[in-house]
């Protein structure tokens, strides 16, 4: 169903259309509707949990932008991280629009542009805080805020029936590492001339207070570097500017040098130099060959297995051995799901001799996402009529929400959406649409091609169950069985109890061809089909498992 077609008589109405990061971590995308015009905002990746096997990243299904790719004015990308810009490509290669960001939001585009063979295909323009740009309806100012990343912007978008504030993500640091902090002034000055709906940040509504600064990390680095008898090996996510700043700061402090591992690192940190967010002194800079007190600043927070921390980890890098000496501090938070892989690289880290600091030890890390007390100043500030709470799973929608109601926003004026939903709104009521649009995940492999969700099913089915293939010789003309059934069996059984197993499953196979008549016998996809009924009862009964069964049937 087209929805941009759908029009009340004789009334606007906005409608918000979140696609990707609502009820989840990451994929974030939300589609702001107005008339026969559209605007996204963020363009988000994920990156996949082990049940999905043999896939890279994970992108929402756009197939609503697709379809209505003649109503898009514009892409604004709020910020630089994977979640909020992985997707980009495969939005741009279809959508042919202006894509608006701060400068190093789209440096981090560009290079991942390239990647894509698309360097000069798409139409990347730069905003600043304070800046104003008009898509179609849609006017839009640029607000600095704080984050975990340099150049981050809220967006205050103003259309005939009102004003959005959509946060993007944000924390309301009072001591920023750049000395630019949020622009509460603009947040507040939008907030007396009348908010029609905040659209904020919920990743952190699950902490009270306010997030402590990003300033309070560097001293912990620097007394860890002070007591650390060897080299230091540091992981923080890749666009983390202000986190490697202070690493280069406390290096200095020191006397130690500083190298970069891994090509998204090495690729950001010379972004961020370019453009001035990123000052790393000559003296603190390490040679080709990290030295043996140096800090080694790379990739793998999340204990992804491609990342190089986790190489090292494994003793599988190409020029980093972990010795029993090194110091490895992950500064970051473990993104819900990741859990499993990230304890397994430190299990494998702390079997190398390596000391691992976390995030249990006070300081090596801090959110970027604002805590309670920050949520609830935001909204004072902006004052909506209308709340969505935005980005987080469930848990962090639903707090968010009650945290707006707290502070006076009616619960007729609140949405708590979810990806698909459709929030329709003008100036006097609000409602969530009965309606939705398509919304789901996308699985894409390394050579950036879409693995379909039936082979990542396959795949899961596979993995847990295991498979049995069963071949049997039949001559068709006779009716005759050639030779007995071969079985293979792959993940579900062990080999000391094959024996018997195969027995009894030849045993019954034969009993069910021998009782087949002859004009079944010849019609093969029958015959495949009965043994396949066959082998699933049994396995089910005598294993209690549903192993892929494969049957084949050779005409003799």
């Amino acid at each position: 169903m087209n929805l941009m077609s759908e029009r009340e008589s004789g009334s606007s109405k906005l409608r918000v259309i979140p696609i990707g990061g609502l009820g989840e971590i990451g994929m974030n995308l939300m589609v702001y509707e107005l008339e026969d015009a559209a605007i996204a905002v963020d363009c988000g990746m994920m990156f996949p949990d082990a049940a999905t096997m043999g896939v890279d990243v994970v992108i929402p299904d756009m197939t609503y932008l697709f379809e209505n790719a003649d109503k898009m004015k514009a892409i604004f990308l709020t910020h630089g991280h994977e979640d909020h810009i992985g997707a980009l490509p495969f939005l741009a290669e279809r959508v042919h629009v202006p894509v608006y960001g701060m400068p190093l939001t789209l440096g981090f585009v560009r290079h991942k542009l390239e990647e894509f063979g698309m360097k000069d295909d798409v139409d990347l323009r730069t905003m600043k805080p304070r800046d104003v740009v008009e898509a179609g309806p849609f006017v839009v100012e640029a607000i600095r805020v704080t984050h975990s990343i340099v150049d981050c912007m809220a967006l205050a978008i103003t259309t005939p029936l009102g004003t959005i504030i959509h946060t993007g993500d944000f924390k309301l640091d009072q001591n920023p590492i750049d000395g630019n902090p949020a622009d509460l002034a603009r947040f507040a000055a939008h907030g007396e001339e009348g908010v029609l709906l905040l659209v904020s940040d919920s990743t952190g509504a699950t902490e009270e207070g306010y997030t402590r600064s990003e300033s309070t990390v560097g001293n912990a680095f620097t007394r860890i570097f002070h007591q650390a008898p060897g080299r230091i090996i540091i992981t923080t996510f890749a666009s983390h500017i202000h986190r490697v700043q202070q690493i280069v700061d406390a290096a200095r402090k020191t006397g130690r040098k500083v190298s970069f591992v891994g090509r998204s690192m090495v690729n950001n940190m010379e972004t961020a130099e370019r453009l001035g967010h990123l000052k790393i002194p000559r003296d603190v800079r390490a040679g080709d060959e990290p030295e043996s007190n140096g800090v080694i600043v790379t990739t793998g927070t999340q204990g992804e297995p491609s990342s190089a921390l986790a190489k090292m980890a494994l003793m599988e890098h190409r020029t980093i051995e972990l010795q029993p000496k090194d110091t490895v501090i992950i500064s970051a938070r473990t993104i819900p799901g990741n859990e499993k892989a990230v304890a397994r690289v430190i299990d494998h880290l702390y079997q190398r001799g390596a000391d691992v600091l976390y995030h249990e030890v006070p300081d090596i890390h801090v959110s970027g996402h604002a805590s309670a007390d920050e949520l609830r100043l935001m909204i004072n500030l902006t004052k909506p009529r209308y709340f969505i709470p935005m980005h987080g799973t469930v848990r962090h929608l639903v707090l968010h929400e009650r945290i707006a109601h707290s502070v006076g926003i009616p619960e007729d004026r609140t949405f708590l959406l979810m990806n698909g939903n459709v929030a329709e709104l003008d100036t006097t009521s609000g409602r969530v649409l009965p309606e939705r649009v398509a919304a789901g995940k996308v699985f894409i492999d390394r050579q950036y091609e879409e693995v379909a969700s039936v082979v990542v099913r396959d795949r899961k089915h596979l993995a847990e169950d295991g498979f049995v293939i069963v071949v049997v010789a039949l001559n068709f003309n006779s009716g005759d069985i050639v030779r007995e059934p071969e079985i293979i069996t792959r993940g579900l059984i062990h080999v000391d109890a094959s024996a018997e197993i195969l027995s009894e499953v030849r045993e019954l196979l034969m009993k069910t061809l021998v009782h087949t008549g002859r004009e079944e016998l010849g019609d093969a996809d029958a015959i495949q089909d009965k043994m396949r009924v066959i082998l699933k009862r049994y396995f089910r009964k005598k294993l209690n498992r549903r192993p892929m069964i494969l049957p084949v049937v050779w005409e003799m």
